[in-house]
């Protein structure tokens, strides 16, 4: 027996008509499925008749970011990564690109949530209906908090909504091509920059803006690797700004941007802190033993250097004092630049500062040596303190 299929039609929002669907769009499908894959078409449709023009789309960006100075600097974020600090476009620019380029679906959601991985990951989706380009983007947020322990359930939704705004972040940016919006992304951070007849005053705003939000000056200090306030220049500046917004506009946390500066008597959280710790001792121990015996052996008794109650001509020079201390440790550069560069390196790392905070003095033009020995002695102290292979076993 023949059956006659019947068309599936729908309505034309423009003409209010009649219109029969593409074949395979009716029949079996349910009518909410039909609803919107007509509704997708004809936003198709619609953003075919009405095509964007890119140099309004750029033009209007950038005026957007240049709106105020407030606007430009929430444009751009930055975050630490391995001692350096990434910066880029923010979830603020995102929404600035997605409402100029038009004719465009982005949206993201949460997808899914592992309390044992101790992650929630995040989706988001930019679908350009002019082109047909569709781009996805997934992110993924900790949930775990500093001591191992989990969120409470407030904070994993918040830590999902972060994820979320960055998920939909990346996929725009990866949608709309970033010459068009790289200019107005430049201007944002030549904004947040500024120039040094601002210097001092910006870098008394930054200071106190991070201490809102509960920032000490010593975790801002370590997160641009310099050693004190007079050492912000306008690229560290940037970064604090691009920082502070990150963390205002929750694609960060405070943690994760500035952490906590590590002081020589913290307690190590957990099991294998512990054993580094103990490690660490032990291998301190033996050099430090070792150099007490060596200064033992190396001190000459008291009044060896005189003969007949008067001082020797080497004891007259003062190259051996009486009191058994050696002259390197009371003048341990004897004028040598090269070896006060290395002191003041060694004394860096003790004072747990970063490896990027050398002194202003030495990055100036002709002191290149001078620069290179505060390495040299940083990197010194960091590996004598390093635990020796298989000392935790031998204990």
């Amino acid at each position: 027996m023949n059956t006659q299929s019947k068309a599936v039609e729908t309505v034309d929002r423009s003409t209010g008509e009649l219109t029969p669907l593409p074949p395979g769009m009716g029949g079996n499908q349910s009518l909410a499925v039909q609803l919107a894959m007509a509704e997708l078409n004809q936003d198709v449709i619609t953003a075919r008749a009405f095509p964007r023009s890119v140099a309004n789309v750029m033009r209007n960006i950038t005026e957007l970011v240049m709106l105020d100075e407030q606007t430009a600097k929430e444009c751009v974020y930055a975050v630490p990564r391995d001692g350096k600090t990434i910066r880029g476009p923010s979830i603020r620019l995102a929404e600035i690109i997605a409402s100029q380029w038009g004719n465009c679906h982005c949206a993201s959601r949460v997808v899914h949530v592992d309390k044992i991985e101790k992650y929630v990951e995040s989706e988001g989706i930019f679908h350009d209906l002019e082109t047909g380009l569709k781009r996805t983007a997934r992110t993924r947020k900790n949930i775990s908090k500093r001591d191992g322990g989990l969120y409470s359930q407030d904070m994993i939704m918040t830590a999902g909504n972060a994820a979320a705004s960055i998920g939909m972040r990346e996929a725009i940016l990866k949608g709309v091509p970033k010459a068009v919006w790289r200019q107005a992304f430049e201007h944002a951070e030549k904004v947040i920059r500024g120039d040094v007849t601002t210097l001092l005053e910006r870098r008394e705003e930054a200071m106190k803006a991070l201490a809102g939000i509960g920032v000490a000056p010593e975790r801002v200090f370590a997160a641009v690797g310099v050693a004190g306030l007079e050492e912000i220049g306008l690229d560290e500046l940037a970064d604090l700004y691009a920082m502070y917004q990150g963390v205002k506009s929750k694609e960060t946390d405070v943690d994760e941007v500035f952490p906590a500066v590590k002081k020589n008597g913290d307690q190590p959280a957990g099991l294998r802190g512990k054993l580094d710790q103990l490690a660490g001792d032990a291998t301190d121990k033996k050099p430090t033993a070792d150099k007490a015996a060596l200064k033992s052996d190396a001190a000459p008794p008291a009044g060896s250097e005189q003969s007949g109650g008067k001082a020797t001509p080497k004891a007259a020079a003062g190259t051996q004092p009486s009191s058994g201390t050696s002259q390197a440790q009371s003048q341990p550069d004897d004028g040598d630049p090269i070896a006060k560069a290395t002191r003041m390196g060694r004394a860096a790392y003790r004072r747990n500062m970063s490896k990027k905070a050398i002194p202003v003095d030495f990055k100036a033009e002709g002191r290149e040596a001078e620069r290179q020995a505060w390495l040299d002695g940083f990197v010194a102290e960091e590996d004598a303190e390093a635990p020796e292979s298989g000392s935790v076993e031998e204990d």
